[in-house]
């Protein structure tokens, strides 16, 4: 027990010291650069160091070749910038001054940096973190946007979607990652995965709620250097062998080039299977849904809603657009690890092969029809859901919704 501690101890000594910055040796031409961006200025802080240690455990035996660097946004401490490097780690660069990782702009500097200092003809991004799918909760200039990396520092700020995605286009110009794992909840909705369809090749993430530990990074790190076809396969299955709270994580990874033809393919099928509306609302009651009542599983209400032969259409290329995913019948639901004596739980409905997609799309309903705990959000998202691409190259606005 002795060595444990005295292992663990120089662990977080090793990752917290005070020293000065390096500057790393010139080093082989790389193969593939990773950035993990750290957004933990919030309650997620106690985590960082944990999955730290995972990472500096899952480089060993990587070729120098391959760059695993790291944004980090502790609280109350200046962000920095590191390399992790056969399970030992490089402090590259401290910012002098405080940064908001909730800003795009902070994002697309850290991904700027990535790219000056360790160009390689392949480069990836996981995001960590909070997040809440598409979400944005408020559109006013100073209040806070909902959808990923909570920042609390000088006042709670959120990046919502959309302004990740054009900052990422803006610093890539014109190449796209080879993925965005995401290590953060209910990232994978149809209306992010559009969004960022012109920066990344694949999105890795669940649409679900993920444990406060996130993701076993030992396995998911080599996972996503890997040079195979499905290496996304590869680093989704790593995360789902992960059994947190006694619950598996739900996975499924997106095809961005996909997206363009799901977006016609669910314009039909919502022409084909929904009248107009004026005031009603599809129903919805009994499907599956991630988090609360506003987050519908794809595949689900597609099956419930359309006829046989144009859900069967539909879902040839659904499958195209989501190559890949991991079903559990139950998981780490907010509703279950917080409310676990509330009706609201996993007794609304029942995951099955059939009705599992993995992928969540938010559907309009009437705030009065649904939990009083999720009244206001839905009525913020049924304002706000016009302001996603998807919205409209879907169909949506087609509806009346």
């Amino acid at each position: 027990m002795t060595k444990y501690l005295l292992c663990t101890l120089a662990c977080t000594l090793l990752l917290t010291a005070c020293h000065k910055d390096k500057k790393e040796e010139p080093q082989l031409p790389a193969l593939e650069s990773v950035l993990v961006y750290i957004a933990g200025d919030n309650n997620l802080d106690e985590f960082i160091h944990r999955d730290m240690r995972q990472m500096m455990d899952g480089s060993k035996g990587l070729s120098k070749q391959y760059n695993l660097l790291l944004f980090v946004d502790e609280k109350d401490k200046l962000p920095y910038l590191m390399k992790i490097t056969n399970g030992d780690t490089l402090r590259l660069k401290t910012y002098q001054q405080e940064q908001k990782s909730s800003d795009a702009e902070t994002l697309a500097e850290a991904v700027r940096w990535m790219k000056e200092n360790y160009e390689a003809p392949s480069y990836g991004l996981v995001l960590w973190g909070h997040a809440d799918g598409w979400t944005i909760r408020s559109t006013t200039k100073s209040g806070p946007r909902l959808a990923y990396g909570q920042d609390t520092s000088g006042g709670e700020q959120w990046m919502d979607i959309p302004a990740m995605a054009q900052a990422l286009e803006n610093v890539l110009n014109g190449q796209k990652l080879r993925f965005i794992f995401a290590d953060c909840c209910c990232f994978q909705c149809v209306e992010s995965a559009y969004e960022l369809r012109n920066v990344t090749d694949y999105i890795i993430a669940s649409a679900a709620e993920i444990p406060g530990e996130g993701a076993p990074y030992q396995t998911v790190i080599p996972a996503l250097f890997s040079q195979r076809d499905d290496f996304y396969a590869q680093a989704a299955n790593a995360y789902f062998e992960q059994t947190s709270y006694g619950y598996k994580e739900p996975m499924a990874v997106v095809k961005t080039s996909e997206m363009a033809n799901l977006a016609q393919a669910t314009r039909t099928i919502l022409a084909q299977s929904i009248e107009p509306m004026r005031e009603d609302y599809p129903f919805v009651s009994g499907l599956i849904y991630y988090y609360d009542h506003t987050m519908f599983d794809m595949q689900d209400f597609f099956l419930h809603q359309a006829t046989a032969e144009n859900y069967a259409e539909w879902k040839r290329v659904f499958d195209t657009a989501v190559p890949m995913r991991t079903m559990t019948t139950v998981w780490m639901a907010n509703h279950i690890m917080y409310y676990p004596n509330s009706d609201d739980s996993f007794m609304e409905f029942y995951v099955t092969e059939e009705r599992y997609g993995g992928v969540s799309m938010y559907v309009p309903q009437d705030p009065s029809s649904v939990n009083v705990r999720y009244r206001k959000s839905v009525e913020l998202q049924n304002n706000n859901i016009s302001r996603m691409q998807w919205y409209t190259v879907a169909g949506l606005d087609k509806l009346g919704w």
